[in-house]
């Protein structure tokens, strides 16, 4: 849990840096945009493929390892003179993050009983919602009160420390097991787990054209100090968690009406819709922007375990290529929606990126309904 809280913050650092980066290396919002968009197809590319290259490695190698490899790219990017310098560093160290989470929960499949895994996997990706409530919000307070090479520089010295206590915990001599490669082109070719992955994407889109530049957009609609911002992303990282425990309870009544991972997939992508409404219609008033955020911040991080259990009972036995799929689907998406964010900023401004979210996200619930409508048969 500890592992995933770093690697969560590290991944989240440079929305929250955003806007101290841009003034600090005198480059444009899009252009810092781009490095969100390259890190993210970095993990998207690098899920799958290190959880092939490194199934043999010993577990507590990769996992501790990782850890010191972000450190160590971390406290190199505080160095960096300009942006095209920071560029590859902070892109190569997000490497790290598609190599430790995943196997993070694969180990814990390994060396845990079966009744235990799924509350334990449970509990460390709670790692990820604690960077999102705490630490993306002290990183943004840190940046704007000493700059964001000191933040970037004592980030990495705490995922260094972060290595040795992952070390110290995870058992030596366990190795991963290697997927088949004939498991990859079944999950493609399968008729309903493409579109649920499509469903992944089309999420994480629609979301990151407006979470990736979340800094500039708050600057630009309200203007807050670095207190007030802070505030703001406290906020909605405790709405995610609200809204992750509410999923959690939620995925087991299949059974009653909205109840089931189908239901928190669709209530999840219309909770952040009916969120970007609100934020269009905020402007500069900070209790409407507060309350766009709060219903917006409930459906972010409420759909993902529930996607995965949707792939798990679609074909059980390609559940494992499916779920690392998955995963990189969600990079997939933000890479592409920190693209069309930036794009949609440098063509018309800030204003339009929760209009864009919108019509991503209808579209996202329109298709999750038409796999499930596939999925029951209909």
């Amino acid at each position: 849990m500890l592992g995933n809280l770093v690697i969560g913050t590290g991944v989240m650092l440079a929305p929250g840096l955003l806007n101290v980066l841009t003034a600090d290396l005198r480059v444009s919002v899009p252009t810092v945009g781009t490095m969100l968009g390259i890190s993210a197809v970095v993990i998207c590319v690098g899920a799958p493929l290190f959880a092939m290259l490194t199934s043999r490695w010993d577990r507590r190698r990769l996992l501790a390892g990782s850890l010191v490899f972000c450190g160590v790219l971390h406290v190199l990017c505080a160095f960096a003179p300009n942006f095209a310098t920071l560029l590859p560093l902070r892109v190569a160290s997000v490497v790290a993050a598609a190599i430790f989470t995943p196997q993070a929960a694969a180990t814990l499949g390994q060396v845990l009983p079966a009744e235990r895994r799924a509350g334990a996997i449970t509990f460390i990706f709670l790692g990820w919602s604690l960077a999102s409530v705490a630490a993306l919000p002290i990183a943004a307070w840190l940046g704007a009160h000493i700059g964001w090479r000191y933040t970037f520089a004592g980030f990495g010295l705490l995922s260094i420390a972060g290595a040795w206590l992952v070390a110290r915990a995870t058992p030596k001599g366990v190795q991963g097991v290697a997927l088949p490669l004939a498991a990859w082109g079944q999950t493609l070719k399968h008729p309903v787990l493409p579109w649920l992955l499509l469903v992944t994407a089309l999420s994480a889109c629609g979301q990151f054209t407006t979470w990736g530049y979340f800094a500039p957009y708050t600057q630009a609609m309200l203007k807050p100090s670095p207190e007030l911002f802070s505030l703001l992303l406290v906020i909605f990282g405790a709405a995610g968690l609200v809204g992750n425990v509410i999923a959690s309870r939620n995925a087991g009544r299949a059974g009653l009406a909205f109840g089931g991972a189908h239901w928190n997939v669709q209530l999840a992508c219309a909770s952040m819709c009916l969120g970007f409404v609100v934020l269009l219609m905020a402007g500069g008033s900070l209790p409407w922007f507060v309350l766009g955020s709060v219903i917006w911040g409930i459906g972010v991080f409420a759909s993902n375990s529930s996607q995965q259990a949707r792939l798990a009972q679609a074909d059980p036995a390609l559940a494992g290529a499916s779920i690392a799929l998955n995963t990189s689907m969600i990079y997939l998406g933000q890479a592409f929606g920190s693209f069309v964010g930036g794009g949609m900023i440098a063509a018309v401004g800030y204003s339009w990126l929760p209009i864009t979210g919108v019509v991503l996200l209808a579209a996202t619930v329109a298709l999750s309904i038409w796999v499930q409508r596939r999925l029951s048969g209909r």
